[in-house]
């Protein structure tokens, strides 16, 4: 019986007008030795994207019936099954949200479905920054914050636009909003997909899972909305039942602010990372590669979100290490 090779799914969002179609296009041009089955989802009952995506042929499909976020039901699993069942003619899925979706939402059942893993890996969920607008959009809108928050690559666009400092300040910017990102830059035909391609969700856990310092926490604090990025480093191993429980419970009662959770485990008695992130209200937990017999054993979680005490974080996380009895 052959094996089952899972089809890589790549999510692309990021706020109105941040240049998505665009990127879209050039991204299939840059791809095409290769088949791509692409989703568009749309706002409303009418789809238009569709119409200015090229090259997309027969493997383009519109899901115009809401914000994909927002109506995450039957439709949407649905193609996936008629995605599966034709596999042998597509060799990777691509996803364009609406500019107001939450990608963790969009996410959720690549990360958290029983099922659905076993068919579609997520590799890489992609923002794109509008370099002109970011900074107004972060001060109105909840939606920007969010999708910077979830994603794993930032692509800030439109850099035609703006000087080197500009882009400098947004860089940093982002960094401060999101620092497990890749944070990458482009414009219209000049979009850096060889780079973009060499990351994924697994590669960027790993180049963040760096050598902890003395202190347990690192704290950024974001110029808007109180945005906060707390990091923890723990060398001790967890126990993962009590942290799956403790996460599970703090993420359906406590978690209104947090945007984002996501870390990777030393677990005692386990050779593998575990890598553990919210999406949603929702805990998603994985394996990930075997620690190596060189590499520190060390814990690293990172919180973003409103308004975030380090000191709570810190006494739940340390209630959740493995205690020799």
């Amino acid at each position: 019986m052959s094996t089952i090779r899972p089809k890589p799914v790549t999510i692309i969002t990021g706020f109105l007008g941040a240049g998505k179609t665009t990127f879209l296009n050039g991204l299939i041009a840059y791809k095409n030795t290769e088949k791509l089955a692409v989703i568009e989802n749309e706002f409303g009952q009418e789809g238009i994207d569709g119409q200015l995506v090229i090259c997309a042929d027969d493997k383009l499909f519109e899901l115009s019936n809401g914000c994909l976020c927002c109506t995450l039901n039957e439709d949407f699993y649905s193609l996936l099954e008629v995605l599966w069942e034709g596999r042998e003619e597509f060799d990777e899925l691509v996803i364009e949200t609406t500019g107001i979706a939450n990608p963790a939402s969009v996410a959720a059942p690549f990360l958290t479905n029983a099922n659905v893993p076993y068919y579609y890996k997520l590799n890489r969920v992609i923002c794109l920054v509008d370099a002109h607008n970011i900074e107004q959009q972060l001060h109105e809108t909840d939606e920007a914050r969010n999708q910077i928050s979830f994603s794993d690559i930032l692509l800030i666009t439109k850099t035609d636009m703006v000087d080197i400092e500009q882009l400098a300040h947004i860089e940093k910017l982002l960094k401060g909003i999101n620092p497990l990102a890749v944070v990458l830059s482009g414009y219209r035909d000049c979009y850096p997909f060889t780079q973009i391609y060499e990351v994924t969700r697994g590669t960027v856990a790993e180049a963040k899972s760096s050598k902890p310092t003395n202190r347990t926490f690192t704290l950024q604090r974001h110029q808007h909305e109180d945005l906060v990025s707390l990091s923890f480093n723990f060398v001790e191993p967890f126990d993962l039942q009590l942290l799956s429980h403790r996460l599970t419970v703090f993420l359906n009662f406590q978690a209104k602010d947090v945007y984002r959770v996501k870390g990777i485990f030393s677990i005692h008695n386990q050779t593998q990372k575990v890598i553990i992130q919210s999406v949603m209200n929702d805990l998603a937990v994985a394996t990930g590669d075997t620690w190596t017999t060189e590499a520190e054993r060390n814990s690293r979680i990172v919180f973003i979100g409103k308004k975030l005490n380090p000191n709570g974080f810190e006494k739940m996380l340390r209630q959740c290490l493995y205690r020799h009895i």
